[in-house]
């Protein structure tokens, strides 16, 4: 039976902005209603889907990144950048993974709060955004943050992320991959990952999932890994020109671009899997980290993320027309 929650729109409609141009060759950036740190970002095929996020957040303490934490869903156009009020998730949550499958928005992890309760989430909920009924469930084997997540024919995939040790408390970077399949009832472990890491980026491309960059709590890594989900095997990919962490990578048209960094924050970079090359695009990007991507139509939506611990989230939301990186991939070769 799912769980319902009626709307709480806190007055946000359709946040009047001025109008993208509709250049398939030029970027553009508009403001969120709210800034997001570390929400999670998917697509409905029509729409980016944004989720989540803490708005705030000083020094990495706990009180700050827990208190504001939002379940607040909006869509965004991929060309205009308008924003829409869509929904408010149970569960506030940051740091989390979402996909869009079986015509509803699934939210899988992150760090929660409930009441004075503070902890990883493991609970799963997938909300119909026509209707708002929630349903919950599957909920994950363990509470994960810094995971990341892609449908693909018909499953949702988990990979990676940090968990807690449940004798001690100490923070564990996964090499876990868990699929959810229909009639979505629970998960099941498939191949891990042969580098555990957390901040990764997957993204579905041709019979593969890629997933590139992560860290490992120690430092960042300048990695490839593919997964076959129907042979259930790794093999490794081109290996980006800088370690990655805290970045975000969609695909369009047969190529992964990446966008931010942890370090190198200002950094968008393509992958062509035809020549198996990595390039360093020269494209004016909003620089911030734990940053969010995802391609609608010919259109990637990068929304959120941070720049420093001790300073507000980014309120920055951009759009990239797949002509544009294209080009751009090109003109540095």
């Amino acid at each position: 039976m799912p769980l319902t929650r009626r709307a709480f729109a806190l007055g946000l409609g359709a946040l009047p902005l001025t109008p993208a141009l509709s250049s398939d060759r030029e970027s553009h950036r508009a403001k969120l209603h709210v800034p997001r740190y570390g929400p999670a970002l998917t697509t409905d095929g029509k729409r980016a889907l944004l989720s989540g996020g803490a708005p705030i957040g000083a020094e990495n303490q706990d009180d700050h990144v827990y208190s504001s934490l939002l379940g607040l869903v909006e869509g965004i156009d991929p060309l205009s950048l308008e924003q829409t009020f869509l929904a408010n998730a149970v569960f506030p949550r940051a740091n989390h993974a979402a996909v869009w499958l079986d015509e509803k928005l699934w939210l899988l992890g992150g760090r929660t709060r409930i009441g004075e309760e503070r902890r990883l989430a493991f609970e799963t909920e997938r909300i119909d955004l026509r209707t708002q009924a929630i349903w919950r469930g599957p909920d994950l084997p363990t509470g994960l943050i810094h995971l990341s997540a892609v449908s693909y024919d018909g499953s949702v995939f988990v990979f990676g992320g940090i968990y807690r040790e449940d004798a001690t408390g100490e923070s564990v970077v996964s090499a876990s991959v868990y699929e959810c399949a229909p009639p979505y009832s629970g998960w099941r472990e498939r191949a891990p990952m042969p580098v555990a890491l957390s901040n990764c980026a997957a993204v579905v491309v041709g019979r593969h999932i890629v997933v590139v960059g992560g860290y490992d709590r120690l430092k960042a890594h300048a990695i490839t890994q593919l997964f076959d989900p129907a042979a259930d095997t790794w093999s490794p990919g081109p290996p980006p020109p800088i370690p990655l962490s805290a970045h975000a990578a969609a695909a369009t048209n047969g190529r992964v671009y990446t966008f931010g960094d942890y370090t190198n924050q200002s950094s968008i970079l393509g992958l062509s899997f035809e020549s198996g090359e990595w390039r360093a695009l020269q494209v004016p990007f909003t620089p911030r980290r734990h940053v969010r991507a995802v391609a609608t139509g010919d259109t990637i939506v990068v929304a959120g993320g941070n720049q420093t611990s001790y300073a507000p989230a980014s309120d920055a939301v951009e759009s990239f027309p797949a002509a544009l990186l294209d080009s751009a991939f090109q003109v540095a070769g």
